[in-house]
């Protein structure tokens, strides 16, 4: 009698504990609401950083967010603020064929970014795979982390 009393109640525990689980990280609509937010924000910060929005950056990338451009280039975000600030500009920028994929309370998106921008004086257009990492602290989702390899026009590519 008491096994079976000590199996019901280990079944009971692992059950419930499996509920919790599903409701956190998998719960259909929570998943599919952390994804729209996701995406949200993403357009959100293309437009804060064609209009130097430093608060809706501030806001959106958390206070570490650290980024790896393509060039190889590691940054901060108050260093990219700074950048903005002292003239170096984004005329378009655009994130799109967005997937986002949610873990619990961290999530990953991908994507294709275009952006024309002058940094230091030098145009560039370009277009890059990129991916960016987001945490959702007490206050929302912010970005932590970002990375882009840009994508070679078909005559940049070395033949096999």
């Amino acid at each position: 009698m008491t096994r079976r009393r000590s199996g019901a109640a280990f079944a009971a525990v692992f059950l419930a504990a499996l509920a919790t689980a599903a409701v956190r990280v998998g719960a259909p609509g929570a998943t599919e609401d952390a994804a729209a937010e996701i995406q949200r924000l993403e357009q959100e910060l293309a437009r804060a950083v064609v209009a130097i929005d430093v608060p809706a950056i501030r806001r959106i990338e958390a206070e570490g967010y650290v980024y790896t451009d393509s060039d190889a280039k590691v940054g901060r975000r108050e260093d990219f603020i700074r950048g903005y600030q002292a003239g170096n500009t984004v005329g378009s920028l655009s994130f799109d064929d967005l997937v986002v994929e949610t873990y619990g309370d961290a999530a990953v998106v991908r994507g294709l970014l275009t952006v024309e921008r002058v940094t230091d004086g030098v145009a560039i257009r370009r277009v890059s795979r990129y991916t960016r990492f987001y945490v959702r602290f007490p206050r929302g989702w912010q970005a932590v982390a970002g990375h882009a390899s840009v994508i070679k026009k078909p005559e940049e590519r070395k033949a096999p």
